[in-house]
């Protein structure tokens, strides 16, 4: 791919000559079901992440894990994954998107079986780690196959079955969680993974369609390096800023430099890793903003809520985990309706009021409400529908020899937005002794209120039309 992104000055140009061929196409039934192998996928990596949640004190109990040990086991999943998707991708637009799905899945399957024999509390941070890579290829290859093989409205509904698969996950995780820690062991959310890696490779062998970009990749070391030490340095920096502020000064420091030379250096090549100018089109930075904000609010609400019941109510792992499943039932909602609401409402609107309900659900939290399951319900529906027309805005401004990339940055930010919740707000409500949950989600609150108001803030909107 010798030009990932066209500059902004022919973007425009290029949406005008590719749009009406593809609102032409229609995708085939067998493409449709292809999703399900891509989906599976999905659905195995939101297991991950939002099972560990609620597992999570019988985890720290067994392997004697701190506050913050445990931060970086719920964590590190979802930053690895944020760090190693932009060369996922790239290695998918060079040798096929296809390929990249089945290592993720080996990978996955592979790794699920060392973490679920695990002894020591290092060991299964590293595997979580070295998962969130695995998730990565399999997450790039999917993103970008929907990038390129779905078109105009077919393309949100995809989009839209992506998110809700995502929320699914996210809904059977905390309850699956909570239930074999109190049961069989939580060894088992590991293991029982494996299968469906194995199933979902096996389907997607036979079903998905391979699609690579047509232009021939280039491999910048120092643009990688760089990426990764930026994005591993800033998480570090977000996660001891209040527990060893000395050690974060280092890490921030660390990840502005590395950004600075990340973006410099991408200015300067004739085949950047990511080209910067495509945050300058319209649209595309803010949906990128709303991202990661929505997607970290939601993260983190899930952790907090979690041992808010579990460490202050004294609730069970499974009356946990059957407390959060409204919010995840939402988030699965939120992406199927989405293209729906459309109808009555522009993306930009729709996106400011669902963002704004989400604000609200987590500040509704802050006042410790007895049945949580209705604040829940916003923080999930502002995830569920502003995610995904957030995501597939990103998408409007590209041809299909760039939704490798666009796919990535989609990915990454709502990797890094997960990851960054889960270290921002989990860290304050670990360190502050007294009052930590309702400071946590207090602030998340006026984080996602300022991302929904961004394009007001700055006078002008969004324009996304889907």
């Amino acid at each position: 791919m010798t030009v990932l992104v066209a500059p902004a000055c022919t973007l425009q140009n290029e949406i005008v000559t590719s749009t009406p061929s593809l609102l032409g196409q229609r995708s085939t039934l067998r493409l449709w079901f292809a999703m399900v192998p891509l989906l599976l996928g999905i659905l195995v990596g939101a297991l991950a992440i939002s099972s560990v949640s609620t597992a999570l004190p019988a985890i720290r109990a067994e392997l004697h894990l701190s506050d913050i040990e445990g931060l970086w086991l719920v964590d590190v999943y979802a930053l690895s994954l944020a760090a190693t998707l932009i060369v996922a991708a790239r290695i998918g637009d060079a040798f096929g998107r296809k390929t990249i799905v089945l290592i993720g899945l080996a990978g996955f399957a592979v790794l699920n079986v060392v973490g679920g024999l695990a002894t020591s509390g290092l060991l299964l941070i590293v595997v979580r780690a070295l998962l969130g890579v695995a998730e990565a290829f399999v997450v790039a290859g999917v993103v970008a196959t929907i990038g390129a093989k779905f078109h105009a409205r077919e393309r949100v509904l995809a989009y839209g079955l992506w998110t809700a698969t995502f929320g699914t996950g996210s809904a059977l995780g905390p309850v699956l969680g909570g239930i074999l820690a109190e049961g069989p062991g939580w060894r088992w959310l590991l293991l029982g993974s494996v299968p469906l890696a194995v199933l979902a490779g096996a389907l997607a062998i036979w079903l998905v369609p391979d699609s690579r970009s047509s232009q021939r990749p280039s491999w910048d070391v120092l643009s990688i390096l760089s990426s990764i030490v930026a994005l591993g340095a800033l998480v570090f920096a977000l996660h001891e800023i209040l527990a060893a502020p000395a050690s974060a000064a280092v890490a921030a420091v660390i990840a502005v430099v590395s950004l600075v030379f990340f973006v410099r250096r991408q200015r300067r090549l004739r085949d950047p890793l990511i080209d910067m100018s495509v945050f300058r089109v319209p649209g595309f930075s803010p949906a990128v903003i709303r991202i990661i904000v929505a997607s970290g609010a939601s993260a983190a609400s899930v952790l907090l809520v979690s041992l808010h019941l579990q460490d202050t109510r004294g609730q069970s792992a499974a009356e946990a985990g059957i407390a959060l499943l409204p919010q995840a039932v939402a988030i699965a909602l939120g992406g199927v309706l989405a293209p729906v609401a459309l109808r009555w409402l522009s993306a930009n609107r729709l996106t400011v009021l669902v963002l704004l309900l989400q604000a609200a659900g987590l500040g509704w939290l802050a006042l410790d409400p007895a049945l949580v399951a209705l604040p829940l319900v916003l923080v999930g529906l502002g995830f569920g529908v502003g995610g995904t027309l957030a995501a597939t805005a990103l998408f409007e401004v590209t041809t299909e020899d760039h939704a490798g990339q666009v796919g990535a940055i989609q990915e990454v930010s709502f990797a890094l937005g997960g990851g960054l919740g889960i270290a921002v707000f989990g860290t304050i409500a670990a360190v502050l002794a007294t009052g930590g949950f309702v400071a946590a989600v207090l602030t998340a609150a006026a984080v996602v209120t300022a991302a929904a108001l961004l394009p007001l803030l700055r006078g002008g909107a969004v324009r996304a039309e889907i």
